[in-house]
C-alpha cells in the first residue's frame, strides 16, 4: 500500500471533507435566505421556465468479440477461439501473414505452460526480426482443427491489446476461415472443397513459403503480387512497387509516416499515397491509401526485386464477408450493398467500402 501524499487526506477522510462542506454550505444558504427580505412577485413577471430535463446518454453499443470491422479512427480486427490444453476459449489474433502462432505472456502465466528448455524461435515482423523464448503446448485446437504438440514463441504483451495470442496458418494449410463482420462470427474448418454461394467474388490464391497467401493483381497497370494478411493493420506496398508508382504520380501527393512492427521497436520510414485502382481476381479496389517502405517483412519474403502489395485490414475490415479456402487456393469477397446501413460514406480518409458492389 503507497503511503499518502503529504497534505492529501485519505479516501475515508475526503469523503468525510465533502460531507462537512455540504453542511456548511446549505447552513450558509438557508442564513442567508432568512436575513434577506425577497421582494414582492410582480404578477406580470411570468415564472421561471422549469429545469430542462437532462437525458443521460446511451451507452455506446458493445465491441464486436470476434470479427471487429474497420472504423474512421481504426483498423478492424478478426479474433479466433483457441483452446489450449483443453483449456479456454482465449481470444487469438487471426494472422494469415503469420506462419506460426504464438503466445502473450498473461496466458503463459495462467495456464502455467513450461519453457521449452534451450528453445529460442526466430519471429519476423513487418519491420524486423526478434529471437523469443518459447514455451511447449500439448495441443491447440481453433475451431474444428486441432494442432499436435508444438513449442511457441512468447511474444512481448504490448503486441496483443486485449488478444491472448496469435494464430499463424501452421497447420490451418486444409481449412477453410469464414469470417462474417455483420454477426461477428469467425469460422474455422476443414475445407469442403465446395465454393460458398451467394453473391462472393472470386480472387485465385496460391500457398508459397509456409503457406502465406499470394495473389496476383495490378496496381494501375503496374503487375504486382498481392500478400493477403489479416494480422496487418494497414495496406503496405513495397519499394519497387512504388518506384513504378512514381513515374506516373505527383510527389505532392505524398505523405511521410512510420510503420511500427510487432517483434521489434525498431521504426521504419515510409511514404503513403492514395493507389490507383488495384485489381485481384473479381475485385477492384479503389481510393485505398497504402503506405510504402523498404520493409523487413518483403525480405523475408523474397519480394525484394518485384513489385508486391501487403492487403491489410483497413481494407479486409470494410467487408461484409471474406473466405479463405486453403484447399481450393481461393479468397472470397462479399461487399456491403449499396443501399446497407453500415457502408461508409465518403470523407477525407474512408469512401464506402472501397470495392464496388458486385457485379450481377
Amino acid at each position: 500500500m503507497r503511503p499518502a501524499k503529504s497534505g492529501r487526506p485519505l479516501r475515508g477522510q475526503r469523503a468525510r471533507t465533502r460531507a462537512v462542506a455540504a453542511c456548511l454550505l446549505f447552513a450558509w444558504s438557508a442564513a442567508s435566505q432568512g436575513q434577506v427580505t425577497e421582494p414582492a412577485a410582480n404578477p406580470e413577471t411570468p415564472p421561471p421556465a422549469p429545469a430542462s430535463r437532462v437525458v443521460a446518454p446511451e451507452p455506446p453499443p458493445p465491441e464486436p468479440l470476434y470479427a471487429a470491422p474497420t472504423r474512421a479512427d481504426r483498423a478492424g480486427r478478426i479474433h479466433a477461439a483457441v483452446e489450449i490444453n483443453g483449456q479456454g476459449p482465449f481470444r487469438f489474433i487471426l494472422d494469415t501473414g503469420a506462419n506460426r502462432s504464438a503466445l502473450s505472456p498473461s496466458v503463459v502465466e495462467r495456464l502455467h505452460l513450461p519453457p521449452a528448455e534451450k528453445v529460442f524461435l526466430e519471429v519476423h515482423g513487418v519491420t524486423g526480426s526478434a529471437i523469443l523464448p518459447a514455451v511447449h503446448i500439448e495441443s491447440l485446437r481453433a475451431g474444428d482443427i486441432v494442432l499436435p504438440p508444438v513449442n511457441l514463441p512468447v511474444l512481448p504483451g504490448d503486441v496483443f491489446g486485449r488478444a491472448d495470442g496469435i494464430l499463424g496458418i501452421s497447420g490451418l494449410q486444409r481449412a477453410r476461415i469464414s469470417v462474417d463482420f455483420e454477426n461477428d462470427r469467425v469460422v474455422i474448418a476443414p475445407s469442403t472443397g465446395r465454393r460458398p454461394s451467394g453473391g462472393y467474388m472470386v480472387v485465385p490464391t496460391r500457398l508459397t513459403r509456409g503457406g502465406l497467401l499470394q495473389a496476383r493483381g495490378r496496381v494501375g497497370r503496374t503487375r504486382v503480387t498481392v500478400i493477403i494478411d489479416t494480422g496487418a493493420e494497414r495496406t503496405l506496398g513495397n519499394m519497387p512497387l512504388l518506384a513504378e508508382l512514381q513515374k506516373r504520380s505527383n510527389r505532392a501527393d505524398e505523405t511521410a509516416t512510420n510503420v511500427i512492427g510487432a517483434t521489434t521497436t525498431v521504426t521504419s520510414a515510409g511514404v503513403s499515397l492514395v493507389a490507383p485502382t488495384i485489381m485481384i481476381g473479381e475485385a477492384e479496389l479503389t481510393d485505398l491509401p497504402v503506405t510504402f517502405g523498404d520493409l523487413h517483412a518483403f525480405a523475408v519474403w523474397g519480394l525484394t526485386r518485384e513489385p508486391a502489395l501487403l492487403i491489410g485490414m483497413d481494407l479486409l475490415g470494410l467487408l461484409q464477408e471474406f473466405v479463405i479456402d486453403y484447399r481450393r487456393g481461393e479468397l472470397y469477397l462479399k461487399t456491403y450493398r449499396a443501399s446497407a446501413s453500415h457502408v461508409q460514406h465518403c470523407d477525407v480518409v474512408w469512401c464506402r467500402t472501397r470495392i464496388p458492389e458486385a457485379r450481377p
